[in-house]
């Protein structure tokens, strides 16, 4: 009877002639149908063993891999806790913000990121840049297509008391059916602060210099409180006052068979318009707008012209328009409107705003803006406030860039501010420091004073802060 090893022996010699047979199509070969696969894999191992025996000496011999971020201006970032770092005098200290390193090597940084394996050996130092400078930097060259908005929004305390708190919105300008409802050419509105009124009209705010000048025109109940911050965002125009007349009350010349007066009103009876009105004034007659009319023939001191009787205007015949010489003098200052605005009105819950277009200094008045998400603005590190700061600010994600204070004609070189999406405004040292932080000193677009006094002010941006 065969032993098991005789049974074994048959069996792999069976196993063997099917192997050889499937793979070399030699069942009766005399070599191992399997050596090849054996010496391929134990030769793999043994190379495969070399190689991590070679890198394993090589990192005994050179730790700490490359040692690019040694290199002068590079910015070293630790990767696995993403702080970055300046390698000074052999020492690594680390940097507070990502303007303070364009600031320290006065162009854009060169990043290399790093293990922190690699930096375990080296000594670090004090951290170098200025407190509360922005780590995120808006594109340049995108003022120019901004709006900034001034708002009136509209609060109820507790008590019930109604106020109103200025924000501050900025935004992109894009192609489409906008948020607001701006106002019409012949629409005002009426705003008082501290006590004074004022009419905002095509972009402007005049100032109603007397109390009856609002009554008169029909602007003494409409009125809406605002805080002064807002009337000032506005552009001055000129005052909504009476008429200076020089020599009012001194006689004037003989008209119709009546000695008439300087300063008294006359109507003429004519083909086109049905009806005019004068002012005599010392040179000659002036013609009227309905709202210089308005003004005088309400003025008081018209009144005592006419014995304090109501000032109705003389009849002036063709003969005597012809006559009389046309005045010079101006009655109203240019920038007044012809005709008294009327009124325009803001649905309940609605907001007045004032919109500074930033590609060609347009001011408009507009209604009814939905704000975006603000925060209120609030003390931060680094960070002052003044009376003039907005309630709250809202500036739209990548939106902010290089600005001067003040007027278009303004000369170049002076009042550079950065502002960030954070809703802060940086005041830089100089044009260079704009070039060190990525934007042409030439692009900065101006920005009128008291929109940017809006803003919160961050630290002062300088290369010599920079290094401290």
């Amino acid at each position: 009877m065969q032993s098991r090893r005789d049974q074994v022996q048959a069996q792999t010699y069976v196993l063997g002639r099917l192997t050889g047979a499937l793979v070399s199509a030699e069942p009766d070969g005399l070599e191992n149908p399997n050596r090849r696969m054996v010496v391929g894999a134990i030769s793999g191992l043994l190379v495969a063993a070399l190689v991590v025996a070679g890198f394993t000496i090589y990192g005994f011999i050179v730790p700490g891999g490359s040692s690019k971020w040694r290199a002068a201006g590079a910015l070293v970032l630790e990767k696995e806790t993403g702080t970055r770092y300046v390698f000074v005098d052999g020492t690594l200290r680390p940097v507070l913000n990502y303007s303070s390193a364009r600031l320290l090597f006065e162009k854009e940084p060169k990043v290399v990121s790093v293990s922190t394996r690699s930096l375990k050996e080296v000594p670090h130092g004090q951290p170098v840049g200025i407190v509360g400078a922005p780590d995120a930097l808006p594109a340049p060259g995108t003022v120019a297509a901004q709006a900034w908005t001034v708002c009136a929004l509209a609060n109820r305390d507790q008590a019930g008391a109604l106020s109103t708190a200025t924000t501050l919105t900025i935004e992109r300008v894009v192609d489409g059916p906008r948020r607001d409802r701006p106002l019409g050419a012949d629409d005002a509105i009426v705003a008082t602060a501290a006590g004074e009124s004022f009419l905002v009209w095509r972009g402007r705010r005049l100032r109603i210099a007397e109390p009856w000048l609002a009554r008169v025109l029909g602007y003494d109940r409409s009125a809406f409180a605002v805080e002064a911050g807002w009337l000032e965002s506005v552009p001055v125009g000129p005052d909504l006052a009476p008429l200076t007349i020089p020599g009012r009350g001194t006689a004037g010349p003989v008209i119709d068979g009546r000695q008439a007066h300087v300063g008294e009103l006359f109507v003429a009876r004519t083909a086109s318009p049905p009806e005019r009105r004068y002012l005599l004034q010392r040179d000659g007659l002036a013609e009227l707008t309905p709202l210089a009319y308005t003004i005088a023939a309400a003025d008081p001191e018209t009144t005592k012209l006419y014995g304090g009787r109501p000032a109705v205007p003389f009849e002036l015949s063709p003969g005597a328009l012809a006559q009389l010489p046309v005045s010079r003098q101006a009655v109203l200052p240019a920038g007044l409107p012809e005709t008294p605005p009327r009124l325009a009105e803001v649905a309940g819950g609605g907001t007045w705003c004032v919109r500074h277009t930033m590609a060609d200094g347009g001011v408009e008045v507009t209604a009814d803006l939905p704000v975006l998400a603000s925060a209120a603005v609030r003390d931060g590190v680094g960070l002052t406030r003044t009376s003039r700061t907005a309630a709250r600010v809202a500036v739209e994600p990548g939106v902010g860039g290089l600005v001067l204070a003040g007027r278009v004609d303004q000369a170049a070189g002076s009042g550079f501010y950065l502002v960030t999406d954070a809703g802060v405004k940086f005041p830089l040292a100089s044009g260079a420091v704009a070039e060190q932080l990525g934007y042409p000193s030439a692009g900065a677009r101006p920005v009128p004073r008291r929109l940017l006094e809006m803003l919160p002010t961050g630290p002062l941006l300088e290369s010599a802060l920079a290094r401290r």
